[in-house]
């Protein structure tokens, strides 16, 4: 992983966000990429041309956004209390006019990320599903990575991290590279969570297969297999990172219809709409094969 990018809206949550990145930035040895999206208040005078003022007003917002950048930089060097933590992490900036969904995918595509940080609000399934919400829009369509990062919730070292998958969805293409050196990076204890809906379910699943994809996927890290019942995936969910008193969740977010959504039928809505912990939502098509040549498996297997 070298390349992270940062959503920034200039609230608290967001500056919460940059400390996640900066800390996971220090360790991974990774480089950070800061982008606002914004509009303008007015439209620009009919006696100077619209792509010269857009410029400006970028050139103008990116040389906020790095003041931004350096002045947290410095701040939360302070409060760690350790000289010189962040020193070594490079910055760079993007400020573009539009929304803020767009050209963070577009940014991922065209500066090769590797990781998304982004704040996280708290919302109701019906409001997330009517209003939308962005971060979650970013997971679902990101072909990288997404650390969603709750408000109000500081980082804490990940001490423990909570893998809750349906193993049942889990094909023998499945990668789980990035994840496996996430963890090792931060040398977390990984409790991997598989929960049935039902005893129907427990009585006729057979885990074999999953389980030996894991042991591959997993061989360079040690980790712990878990196995629940409870017909509330969510509470199940929320109920075992309570008990084991995890730093962070990591999901393989589905595609929901606005419906399901409305219903609160979505596990990952439901979570982030009540967040304990911060959220590394990894791409979709993660527990499906997929093509891959070596080259991008060797850049993929980074960290």
């Amino acid at each position: 992983m070298k390349k992270i990018l940062v959503a920034i809206d200039y609230s608290e949550n967001s500056r919460n966000a940059l400390h996640y990145a900066f800390e996971i930035a220090r360790l991974a040895g990774a480089g950070l990429t800061l982008i606002h999206a914004f509009y303008p208040v007015m439209s620009p005078p009919a006696a100077h041309s619209a792509t010269d003022v857009i410029q400006a007003l970028e050139e103008g917002k990116g040389r906020a956004l790095l003041e931004f950048a350096e002045q947290n930089r410095k701040t939360l060097t302070t409060e760690s209390g350790e000289a010189g933590r962040f020193d070594a992490v490079p910055v760079k900036v993007i400020a573009k006019m539009g929304g803020s969904y767009e050209k963070i995918l577009e940014t991922i595509e065209r500066h090769n990320i590797d990781l998304v940080v982004m704040g996280m609000q708290g919302g109701e399934a019906v409001s997330q599903a009517l209003v939308g919400s962005t971060t979650i829009s970013v997971m679902q369509k990101s072909r990288v990575p997404v650390l969603a990062v709750p408000e109000g919730i500081p980082f804490n070292q990940f001490a423990t991290i909570v893998f809750a998958v349906n193993l049942s969805k889990l094909s023998t293409g499945a990668d789980l590279r990035f994840l496996s050196n996430f963890v090792s990076a931060f040398k977390a204890n990984l409790q991997v969570l598989h929960l049935y809906r039902n005893e129907a379910q427990q009585s006729t699943f057979d885990a074999t297969q999953p389980l030996q994809h894991l042991t591959e996927q997993f061989k360079d890290i040690p980790y712990t297999i878990n196995f629940g019942l409870h017909a509330d995936v969510a509470r199940g969910i929320q109920r075992f990172i309570r008990t084991e008193k995890a730093d962070l969740l990591v999901l393989v977010p589905q595609k929901h219809t606005i419906l399901e959504r409305l219903l609160d039928k979505s596990v990952t809505g439901r979570i982030t709409a009540h967040p304990l912990v911060a959220l590394l939502a990894l791409p979709s098509d993660t527990l499906q094969p997929k093509e891959t040549n070596p080259e991008s498996m060797v850049t993929q297997g980074q960290l």
